[in-house]
């Protein structure tokens, strides 16, 4: 009976996860992803990296790299309910709220690319100039 127990409480903890999270899967995962293959019609990838990867194994490499990282989150919010601490609530809203955020700009950014033929990354970087 207790792994029966166990069970139901892992489940609701991933529900309670993708609840919580929905923002960075919305638009860091999905946002991101869906812009970024549209977006190569139109130019570069600007991360070293991604592009590497992206080139050596194709666009779908990055939705994979993403829920991985989604995976990493997981294990984070895990730790920081079990942890128990006055800290947990404010580290957790704002991990998440930092990572959506990161994702919209990411969103953004292929847009602009999109549509613009320029991104943000090379204006603000004209701008600090």
């Amino acid at each position: 009976m207790h792994n029966a127990n166990q069970y139901v409480s892992q489940s609701t903890n991933v529900s309670d996860f993708l609840r919580d999270s929905k923002y960075i899967i919305l638009f860091y995962v999905l946002g991101d992803f869906l812009t970024t293959a549209h977006a190569l019609n139109y130019g570069f990838e600007e991360n070293n990296f991604l592009a590497a990867v992206m080139q050596n194994y194709g666009v779908g490499s990055l939705l994979i790299l993403k829920v991985l990282f989604i995976g990493i989150v997981y294990w984070n919010y895990s730790m920081l309910k079990e942890a128990d601490s006055k800290w947990t609530d404010l580290l957790w809203g704002l991990s998440r709220k930092v990572i959506a955020f990161v994702g919209l700009f990411l969103v953004v950014n292929n847009l602009m690319v999109i549509f613009m033929e320029c991104s943000l990354v090379q204006i603000l970087h004209t701008v600090a100039l």
